[in-house]
Order: structure tokens, then C-alpha cells, then sequence
């Protein structure tokens, strides 16, 4: 409806339309009032200015973004293990810091007691085969963890189990410095 108003009016006043012509040298005038093209930033002198676009600013508040959320993502991932135990931080975030801890221990304590039985690997056999008990059920308590209606209970029995992994690991490092120690003073007394 508009538009045939529109179309009716432009039809009717054609004549009066056509009456103003444009002079020849308008287009001149205009490309002169439009000024020379502007420089990109790098060409352009010293201390002309520098103007930001909004694009700009988007692509620098982007940027930070971007970089505040890696940082996030590190510190907490790094805080509470995120990758490490994803499901135990799924269900109960203030027991992850624990379980990464232990787990961290227990990966200390069991490259000290690879080391340590370098010269006696049959002692490092028995050793982990009484250690890898408990990884075993560590790791099916882990699973059970999502069926579990009683999580927080199914964490604290993993956390007790790591416990007992450090306790079991430190008695095994006792061990061999006792056998040590004995050795050395076998060594020491003159026969």
C-alpha cells in the first residue's frame, strides 16, 4: 500500500524530477571533498595518532579473554587435578586437592623405591605385587564411584586406600634401608 503511494507520486512528479540536472563537474568535486586514501598504521609518521577501531578493541578484549581462561583452566586444573582425576573432582571438588596429592606422593615414593631396588629387582617384584593389590582395588572403587548412590562415602574409601598405598610404600622404603644399614655395619665389622 505504501509502496504504491510511493510509485503513484514519484509517476505524477516525474517532470519536476527531471527539471534539476546535476552540474558536469559534481563527481570531481566530490572524489576532491573525499580526501586522499588513508594510510595503513605502519606507513603513516610518528606521533600522527593512532585511532582504534571497535574491531580492535573486540579482538584485544578477545585476547584477553582467551588468556584469562587458559589461566583459569591451568590453575585449576594444576589446583585440584582436573585431568588427572576428572571423577573425583566431578562429584566432590574438596576431596580432588587430596587425591592429587596422595597420587603424587604415591608416584614419588614409588620412583624412590624403583630406584632404591635398582641392585635387587626380586625385592622390587614382591614389592609391587603387594602394592598393585591396592592400585587393583583403588581402581575398581574408581569405577564404582558413578554407579554409587553414597559418593562422598565411595571417595573417602579411595582416600583411605591411597593412604594405605603410602603407608604400605614407606614401610617397603624402611625396609630396604634397614636391609641396607644391616649390610653396611656386615661390611663394616672386620672378620
Amino acid at each position: 500500500m505504501m509502496k504504491d503511494k510511493l510509485e503513484r507520486f514519484v509517476r505524477d512528479n516525474r517532470e519536476d524530477f527531471d527539471v534539476f540536472e546535476p552540474r558536469a563537474d559534481l563527481w570531481k568535486d566530490l572524489e576532491k571533498g573525499l580526501g586522499h586514501k588513508e594510510r595503513p598504521l605502519w606507513q603513516r609518521p610518528l606521533g600522527s595518532g593512532f585511532s582504534t577501531s571497535r574491531r580492535m578493541v573486540w579482538q584485544i578484549a578477545a585476547s584477553i579473554a582467551l588468556i584469562v581462561g587458559l589461566g583459569g583452566f591451568w590453575y585449576f586444573n594444576h589446583q585440584y587435578g582436573v585431568t588427572e582425576q576428572p571423577d573425583v573432582v566431578a562429584f566432590n571438588p574438596t576431596y580432588a586437592r587430596t587425591v592429587q596429592q596422595y597420587t603424587r606422593l604415591i608416584e614419588d615414593k614409588r620412583g624412590e623405591l624403583k630406584t632404591v631396588t635398582e641392585n635387587n629387582p626380586a625385592l622390587y617384584q614382591q614389592f609391587a605385587s603387594d602394592f598393585d593389590r591396592l592400585e587393583k582395588t583403588y581402581q575398581s572403587l574408581k569405577q564404582e564411584l558413578p554407579k554409587t548412590p553414597n559418593q562422598e562415602m565411595m571417595i573417602q574409601a579411595m582416600v583411605e586406600n591411597l593412604k594405605t598405598q603410602i603407608d604400605l610404600l614407606n614401610q617397603q622404603l624402611m625396609i630396604i634401608q634397614r636391609i641396607k644399614q644391616q649390610s653396611n655395619e656386615t661390611n663394616k665389622i672386620p672378620v
